[in-house]
């Protein structure tokens, strides 16, 4: 849909992107969990909690974690002021649209007319109302449950989701259970072909 170079830039954010504190990331954890003495309070919650973020994405950055119960989990933590950070971005990018729009048709010796860019702009707020919504984790929450069923009411139940749980998780925090993997385009596995169409069916399923 895009090209490639512009693809694999776009995916540097989703866990390239370097991390914010851990020591500000583990007190935003403390205060979502409602523990009054802050990051030092998580042990009550954590059996272990790793140092660093295993991953970091524009978002929100994850660690890994072990419950008092044995349940490894992934926990994910947002970003401080991304609300802030999408809001100016989303603003430029709207103020900047009818300028990329003129010169865009200039380059395809073609005229601009005011339903290019109302449309054009029309499209950075349907992308922002997305990128809003991804901020709110209990939303995501919603959808990896809902994902998780509507895969195995199609009989689709090589393709899931981890289990979330909610009484840790909350609208800047999301907890799940951990689950090992790799990601599909960096394994040489053989079996990497099979799960492609596994991937394309599911999503074509979701479509």
């Amino acid at each position: 849909l895009i090209p490639e170079a512009y693809a694999l830039e776009l995916r540097q954010l989703q866990d390239a992107v370097p991390p914010f504190p851990s020591t500000q990331a583990k007190e935003i954890l403390a205060s979502e969990l409602g523990l009054p003495g802050g990051a030092a309070a998580l042990a009550s919650t954590f059996r272990s909690l790793s140092t660093e973020p295993l991953a970091a994405a524009s978002i929100g950055q994850v660690y890994r974690g072990t419950l008092h119960d044995g349940r490894t989990v992934a926990v994910k933590v947002q970003r401080p002021a991304i609300l802030d950070e999408i809001g100016l971005d989303l603003y430029l990018l709207r103020l900047l649209t009818p300028l990329q729009t003129r010169i865009s048709n200039a380059v395809n010796r073609l005229p601009t007319y005011d339903a290019d860019i109302a449309s054009a702009q029309a499209l950075v707020d349907e992308w922002g109302r997305g990128f809003v919504a991804e901020t709110d984790y209990l939303y995501e929450a919603d959808n990896t449950e809902s994902f998780a069923e509507a895969m195995a009411r199609r009989g689709l139940g090589a393709v899931t989701s981890p289990a979330v749980v909610r009484e840790l998780s909350s609208s800047r925090v999301l907890v799940t259970e951990w689950v090992d993997g790799t990601r599909l385009d960096l394994d040489a596995s053989p079996d990497v072909p099979r799960l492609c169409g596994v991937a394309i069916n599911a999503y074509l399923t979701m479509l």
